[in-house]
């Protein structure tokens, strides 16, 4: 028997796993049962250990949708293109003052799916800011690729106060 597969992150105001609640339930199945069981816990160990920081390119504001264009596409973080997958993203610079306008959150690369979220109210943002997209730890970057010859982003572990540069970010003539 397999357990998991859907033990994911809470998002949002989304309810936390309990493992204690969940080792008993195990175990009182287990109590008169002679089974083997193996787990999958996924996302629920790794998934909100990753985040994904992008610079604002351009605000582009029209008559019917608003844009928020960011360095990040879609081939850094393929879950939202893939199948929807909802992601927070949350301003690096905090600023009192929101936008009752709601904004689409895109990448550069011009494609339908290259969208990460559309938000209303979040707060005023600028050109040059920098946004972080949340819970990226499983499958952001085992899920990236170098679509439209965009090369991977840098990868940094930080543990307590030490950062270290895990892998650098791709240069071009090392996807060609």
């Amino acid at each position: 028997m397999t357990l998991g597969g859907g033990m994911g992150i809470p998002y949002n105001n989304d309810k936390k796993l309990n493992y204690k609640k969940y080792h008993s339930a195990i175990k009182k199945f287990l109590k008169n049962k002679k089974s083997q069981i193996i787990f999958e816990p996924g996302r629920s160990i790794i998934g909100n250990t990753g985040v994904l920081i992008s610079k604002v390119i351009y605000i582009k504001e029209s008559y019917k949708k608003n844009f928020v264009i960011i360095d990040a596409a879609m081939n850094d973080l393929m879950r939202p293109a893939l199948y929807g997958a909802v992601h927070r993203i949350l301003p690096l610079l905090k600023r009192v003052k929101k936008s009752k306008k709601i904004y689409e959150f895109v990448g550069p690369i011009c494609e339908s799916t290259d969208k990460f979220a559309t938000i209303k109210n979040f707060q005023k943002l600028k050109e040059k800011d920098f946004i972080a997209i949340c819970d990226v730890g499983a499958y952001g970057i085992s899920l990236s690729s170098n679509y439209n010859l965009r090369p991977k982003p840098i990868e940094i572990l930080i543990n307590g106060s030490k950062i270290r540069v895990v892998k650098k970010r791709q240069k071009h003539r090392e996807i060609i």
